[in-house]
Formats: structure tokens, C-alpha cells, sequence
């Protein structure tokens, strides 16, 4: 894949990995740089007034600053009803989870974008299909990522986890984001929580963002840096 993309993961659903993907969107966005977003696989759509299955987390984006570059098929090219897992979703609806078709998807969106903000579903070892991972499809598209996680009490298993299956897979590790996504207050857990990821996240750079209350120079200073990487 062009590395003009970026593939947004989390340690588990509901750690904010939507509310990230449109921040930063919105961010790397500018005069000079159009930014788009794809949503490779979204469950829990609903049909609007025309049947069309509408993608929660791809019309959240989208009423930001990314742009649709193409057919709304593109940029969620898999979309499906039941709120569960995709394996599960696919499955009930007798459908296979393509990573060939995501990926050509993706590249044509790619070739008419200056970047790709591209958010996958649940965690890296949600199953795709009986043989297949999100993880999977990360090393099949081959781009840099950015992993949100979150401060309160349990989350080092789950980030370190993360970042090892990342490493052991040879995937860049662009930044990791903190969300607190639950509001936890700043006391001698969560502080020392960021600090242990901060030093597992090295050399990747870190952005901590706190519920309700976004630092533009934090965010621009962390864009600025996966620029870089990218």
C-alpha cells in the first residue's frame, strides 16, 4: 500500500477509536491537504429512507473535515446490521470478508487523497473471519499505525499486549494515543499507567487526550509528528 494512510486500532471497542480518527482527520487537514477516511469493515449500520446501510462511525467522520472521495461503498465496503463482531455479522448475513477487496478499495481512495485516516473495528485480534484477524489485515495493507488505548485500571495488559502482537507482526508503530475515554481523574494510578506506556510506546511519539478537553498544539505537535514517519 501507499504509506499516504494510516490505520487507527485499538485495545478493545468503545476506547474511542472513532472520536480519534475524526480529531486527527480533522487535524492533518488543511489548505494544502485533503484528508479522506475509510472504515474497512462497520457493523451495527442502519438503513436510511433509501435502504442504504449507513455506517455510524463513517458519518461521525465525515461530518468533520474528511472528505468522500468516492462511493460511499468505498470508503465502508463492508457494512452490516447486527451489532457484534465482524466474523460474527459476516456470518449471519453470508458474507466473506474480503482483505483483497478492502485493500483495492482503499488504494483507490488513496490515489486521489493526500492521506487516508483508515479505522478498523474492535481490537487487532478480532476475527474477520474462521481463519482471518484484524491483525490480518493490518499486514495485508502493510501502513503505518496508531494505537488507542486509555488510563484506567487494566489497561497495561491490554496495551502491552497490543503493541507486542504489533512488533512481533513487523507493523510501525506510528504513535499511541491516550484516551480517556472514561474520565478517569488524574490520581497515582493513571498517572503511572501513561508512564508505563509512554516508555513501551518508545520511540513512537504518545498523545494524551483528556475527556472533553482537546489541546490543539498537543494534537498538532503529535500530527506533525507521524508526518514524519509517514
Amino acid at each position: 500500500m501507499k504509506s499516504n494512510a494510516i490505520f487507527i486500532t485499538g485495545t478493545d471497542t468503545d476506547i474511542g477509536k472513532t472520536y480519534i480518527s475524526r480529531l486527527l482527520a480533522d487535524t492533518f487537514a488543511g489548505p494544502q491537504t485533503t484528508v479522506s477516511y475509510v472504515k474497512p469493515i462497520q457493523t451495527g449500520c442502519e438503513k436510511d429512507e433509501s435502504g442504504i446501510l449507513r455506517a455510524p462511525d463513517a458519518d461521525y467522520v465525515f461530518r468533520g473535515k474528511a472528505v468522500k472521495i468516492k462511493e460511499y461503498k468505498y470508503h465502508v465496503p463492508f457494512r452490516f446490521e447486527p451489532a457484534c463482531s465482524p466474523h460474527l455479522a459476516a456470518s449471519l448475513e453470508s458474507v466473506s470478508i474480503s482483505l483483497e477487496h478492502i485493500s483495492h478499495c482503499l488504494q483507490l481512495i488513496c490515489s486521489q487523497t493526500d492521506l487516508v485516516v483508515v479505522e478498523g473495528a474492535g481490537g487487532i485480534l478480532v476475527p474477520l473471519n474462521e481463519h482471518q484477524f484484524m491483525i490480518d489485515l493490518m499486514i495485508f495493507l502493510q501502513l503505518p499505525v496508531i494505537l488507542v488505548t486509555s488510563p484506567h485500571l487494566g489497561t497495561l495488559n491490554h496495551t502491552l499486549l497490543s503493541l507486542s502482537t504489533l512488533r512481533q507482526n513487523n507493523l510501525k508503530l506510528a504513535g499511541t494515543v491516550i484516551n480517556n475515554v472514561r474520565s478517569e481523574p488524574d490520581n497515582f494510578l493513571t498517572r503511572d499507567n501513561k508512564s508505563v506506556i509512554r516508555k513501551h510506546s518508545s520511540p513512537s511519539p504518545v498523545l494524551e487526550i483528556e475527556f472533553g478537553c482537546n489541546n490543539n498544539n498537543k494534537l498538532k505537535e503529535f500530527c506533525n509528528d507521524i508526518k514524519e514517519i509517514l
